[in-house]
């Protein structure tokens, strides 16, 4: 495979309207199996706004350019390594034993860790897919990334995924070199950040990134591993989740054959009915949704569903209705965003949803309330229909 050249600049084009000051997109391309793919690199906000949800998903071939430590980033992409991944070198070792000096290893950091997880793998087991198994390697990479945070703030480095040479606790220049260095060699990976602010409880950081669109996306998706950590001090509010697929002797999918994701799941409480675009990076197309604030993201995700239905595991969904509807049985106005592998009416394709998720957001924020979601797809002669659902948007501060 062709080096990847020098492949990030940033582009004014793709800033968000009306994005929160500090931050940025930026446009970059990579060549991958012959072909230039887009690419949204993350944005990076102020430590100090409330609810700062950036992300990056980091895809990697185990190439002579990945080797060599050019960052592979792609939103849309799921590669394979080509070859099994070599162990990491004597510098690398080198670094990460400087790293882990700083790590959080208390008690309450690791009991704040656990229940984290165990909330994420709840709200994956009740939004209808597997609980993740626990990665040392995960974890140790999460954990480095979120000293150097610590020590460094969210403005010491191009990206808030992205760590400088030089600085103190730098354990790796982004995610994938990060968990390769720890031990790590995926098939596929990604990483979730989040800034929740160092006063709020573990809980929020999981529960507030579902309440988003790409965030949310990620944390459902096919995965089955996991490490997280928490930054210390001022960056107790960071929160790192790295998660991904190993390369060797993976941990197989424990879905039912046309299971489908869906987020909020049946009977669900949610406690607001209002998102704000400009909190999470990238953002959503200002073209579609150009107020500030919108409702909570419906979220269905059909690679199962299409895996089992195709038989060659190769997605083709055409959806033919998704919507939501109040209390009242009124439509809700919304856009649908997804996966370039679905089409249909009305339906938006997304470049930073990948592996069968389509979602619904609503174009203004939901009163509190009843609200019954209904979707009929096909995957060639096969229906995906299942019996509408409904989740509750709480009053404000009751759940």
């Amino acid at each position: 495979m062709e080096r990847a050249p020098a492949w990030c600049t940033r582009d004014p084009n793709t800033a968000a309207a009306g994005s929160m000051p500090g931050s940025h997109a930026a446009q970059c391309r990579l060549r991958d199996g012959g072909q230039w793919i887009p690419e949204l690199v993350a944005a990076h906000l102020s430590p100090v706004q409330m609810l700062s949800l950036l992300l990056l998903a980091f895809v990697g071939s185990a190439t002579d350019a990945a080797l060599a430590g050019t960052p592979r980033m792609a939103l849309q992409a799921e590669s394979q390594c080509d070859s099994i991944c070599p162990e990491r070198p004597a510098a690398a070792n080198a670094i990460l034993a400087a790293a882990s000096a700083g790590l959080a290893t208390t008690d309450e950091a690791i009991s704040r860790v656990n229940r984290s997880l165990a909330r994420l793998n709840a709200v994956r087991t009740a939004s209808g897919t597997h609980a993740l198994v626990r990665s040392q390697v995960l974890s140790l990479s999460a954990s480095h990334h979120a000293a150097y945070l610590s020590s460094n703030g969210f403005r010491s480095a191009p990206s808030v995924h992205a760590e400088t040479a030089g600085l103190g606790d730098f354990s790796g220049a982004d995610p994938f070199i990060r968990m390769r260095a720890a031990g790590y060699h995926p098939s596929y990976a990604t990483e979730v950040v989040g800034d929740i602010g160092f006063l709020a409880t573990d809980s929020d950081c999981v529960d507030h990134l579902m309440r988003t669109v790409y965030h949310a996306a990620l944390m459902l998706s096919r995965v089955t591993e996991v490490g997280m950590a928490y930054g210390t001090g001022a960056g107790a509010g960071a929160c790192i989740i790295d998660l991904g697929v190993p390369l060797t002797a993976p941990t197989t999918e424990a879905v039912a054959p046309r299971q489908i994701v869906r987020y909020p799941w049946p009977g669900m409480v949610v406690p607001t009915g209002s998102l704000r675009l400009d909190t999470e990076s990238p953002r959503p197309s200002p073209k579609l949704l150009p107020d500030a604030r919108v409702g909570i993201p419906v979220l269905v995700g059909l690679r199962n569903a299409g895996s089992a239905a195709a038989g060659s595991g190769a997605l083709g969904v055409q959806i033919q209705d998704f919507e939501l509807r109040d209390a009242t049985d009124t439509p809700v106005a919304c856009v649908i965003l997804a996966d370039a592998a679905m089409t249909g009416p009305g339906i938006t394709s997304d470049v930073a949803l990948h592996g069968g998720f389509a979602v619904l957001v609503p174009r203004k924020p939901l009163a509190p309330g009843r609200y019954r979601v209904l979707l009929h797809a096909t995957i060639g002669a096969n229906v995906i229909e299942p019996v509408p659902w409904t989740f509750v948007v709480a009053p404000d501060g009751v759940q």
